[in-house]
């Protein structure tokens, strides 16, 4: 029977949970007045695969990305295309099913399940701080508490918390911690290892980084004092054996639905700058985590990188090195910390590397759980080398949990609506075409169309090979009624992408607004030809079949929409009308 060498007190709850998990809600309170931004619009709202147990299948079944327009072809899919994440989806169908669009219930469990990894946070630290020496256990418990309400009120996690698709990244850490504290917090039983193993499957299912898990467990194990039995490699194997059950089911699922494909360019490799960019990665993301100002929303662009973010990597990489080689032995916490640091943040490396942009700070939420316990292993030094200065080490602790919790609660507001949040992002960044699209596109949403245009315009001036934004300027003149630029302007996007039923259902609209029906429909058929359930475009070919006195015709594409939206009041009127115009009863 292994040794998990587990205090039973530590398996009660503690009042300072309560307090760690009370922290993380009220830092988090404003997202309540948040709405559904960025990526949460195909996620959440139009998300198809939401609206039935039966569409929910199609999860885990294809990448991460839905669309009206079905799966688009692997070449065609970018490194998004091995994004292989059911359980999202699942999350996200039982919080429709409950809040329907109300963004506050999607932000209320985002905060609920951040305050829950809080708490797990604060007993991991617990247990790998954990010590003998009675004079010692104050300054650990003090030490995992400051770690704890560190990681609770960081504000590098505001794009994970206050982000209902940042939710991904919160479930799978959320999963892995349970997973490490199933298998240290108890004797290492074959259940507890399967129990484990399962959590492991469904950590992946969130967020490919908990692949990670076996790696923490094992730096986990070493800290806590873990001892097997037998000695030696068989009763290691023993140990780790039942996760691979988690990992095997977690394998057939997802190559099953994308194959063996990787979130990389295939033509990728370290060639041009790409490992200095690995670096200057290291650098922005390392520096966020000891002084997290400004947080900025970055889109993918190819920028040379910043000889200080360069330099800082290489020295954040080298002094991480230097502490694991050093701590291996004589401080196995801080090894365990420099691991769950280090680890987690090696396939957003290689992304890096192989030359897909991969900053984001979403991407640091797991590995701040390293930075923390390191933290707390530094506070627990400094409290044991001079316990004299107990209060003023504890004063200290405090003012950095409450200056990071001042600038979380001042960033949540950024995440109110795309508007504020590109807002901010090109007020940090406005040498970024690409944000200049992404405002563009939130005015235009907003129906702010004379805001819209001039970053569109930069947008498409800048990035010509871009089809998005020219797409979008195309839509803004048509909404002026400029249809002598918006229909000259589509058909350039048509010849940018001729196979994309979106453009051609615009081009469709546009021409009926210029009274060109004929060339409308035509434009219709085509959408619906590439994309035979596109509702929309079911719905106005019948309208413009209409408008040409065609009503016969008219009533199957409105059957069609209708049946493909059974809440569409506008397909039902409109076959209302077909139907009488062509003579039919009801």
């Amino acid at each position: 029977m292994d040794n998990p060498a587990v205090h039973p007190g530590l398996l009660r709850p503690h009042p300072r949970s309560l307090l760690v998990f009370v922290v993380a809600l009220a830092v988090y309170a404003g997202t309540l007045r948040n709405g559904l931004v960025y990526d949460d619009l195909q996620l959440v709202v139009e998300n198809p695969w939401l609206r039935s147990w039966t569409e929910l299948g199609n999860a885990f079944l294809h990448p991460l990305f839905p669309s009206e327009d079905g799966v688009p072809p692997t070449e065609a899919r970018g490194p998004a295309g091995a994004y292989f994440r059911p359980l999202a989806h699942v999350l996200l169908f039982a919080q429709r099913s409950v809040f329907g669009l109300q963004a506050w219930g999607f932000h209320l469990v985002l905060m609920l399940l951040h305050a829950g990894v809080s708490v797990l946070v604060l007993r991991l630290f617990r247990t790998c701080l954990k010590t003998q020496d009675a004079d010692s256990a104050g300054a650990a418990e003090w030490a995992a508490l400051a770690g704890a309400l560190l990681f609770a009120v960081h504000p590098v996690h505001t794009e994970s918390v206050a982000w209902v698709s940042g939710c991904m990244d919160v479930a799978a850490t959320l999963l892995v911690l349970l997973a490490v504290r199933q298998r240290v917090a108890g004797p290492s039983t074959w259940s507890r290892g399967v129990g484990a193993g399962l959590l492991w499957g469904a950590a992946l299912l969130f967020k490919e980084v908990a692949v990670v898990f076996p790696v923490v467990l094992w730096a986990t194990d070493r800290a806590t004092g873990v001892v097997v039995s037998p000695p030696g490699l068989r009763g290691w194997a023993r140990r780790y054996a039942p996760l691979g059950l988690g990992a095997l089911g977690y394998a057939v699922l997802r190559l099953n639905a994308v194959g063996l494909s990787l979130p990389v360019h295939a033509e990728g490799g370290g060639a041009g700058l790409y490992p200095l960019h690995m670096l200057a990665l290291v650098g922005k993301l390392g520096a966020k985590l000891f002084w997290p100002h400004p947080l900025v929303v970055t889109i993918p662009s190819r920028v040379p990188p910043l000889a200080w973010e360069v330099v800082l990597g290489g020295v954040l990489l080298l002094g991480l090195a230097v502490v694991s080689w050093r701590s291996w032995r004589a401080s196995r916490a801080t090894f365990a910390g420099a691991v769950w640091l280090l680890t987690p943040l090696l396939p957003v490396l290689l992304m890096q590397l192989r030359g897909v942009e991969a900053y984001a700070e979403r991407f640091l939420y797991l590995p701040s759980v390293g930075f923390c316990l390191l933290v707390a292993v530094t506070v627990k030094w400094l409290l044991e080398r001079w316990p004299g200065q107990a209060r003023a080490l504890g004063l200290a602790a405090g003012g950095v949990v409450v200056v990071f919790a001042a600038l979380t609660l001042a960033r949540v507001p950024a995440w109110r609506d795309d508007i504020s949040l590109w807002e901010d992002t090109l007020s940090k960044t406005p040498d970024q075409p690409s944000i200049h699209a992404y405002l563009g596109a939130s005015y235009l949403k907003a129906r702010r169309v004379e805001d819209a245009i001039p970053h569109l315009r930069v947008a498409v001036e800048s990035l010509p090979q871009l089809y998005q934004p020219q797409s979008d300027l195309a839509v803004a003149y048509a909404l002026l009624g400029r249809m002598d630029l918006a229909i000259p302007q589509l058909e350039r996007v048509h010849a940018m992408r001729p196979k994309e039923p979106v453009v051609l259902h615009n081009l469709g609209l546009a021409l009926r607004k210029a009274e060109r029906l004929e060339e409308a429909v035509e434009r219709f058929r085509a959408a619906l030809k590439l994309s035979p359930r596109r509702a929309d475009s079911h719905l106005e070919l019948g309208r413009t079949l209409l408008r040409l006195g065609r009503a016969g015709e008219a009533v199957a594409p409105l059957e069609e929409a209708l049946r493909l939206r059974p809440d569409s009041a506008p397909a039902r009127e409109g076959l209302r009308q077909a139907r009488l115009a062509a003579g039919a009863t009801r």
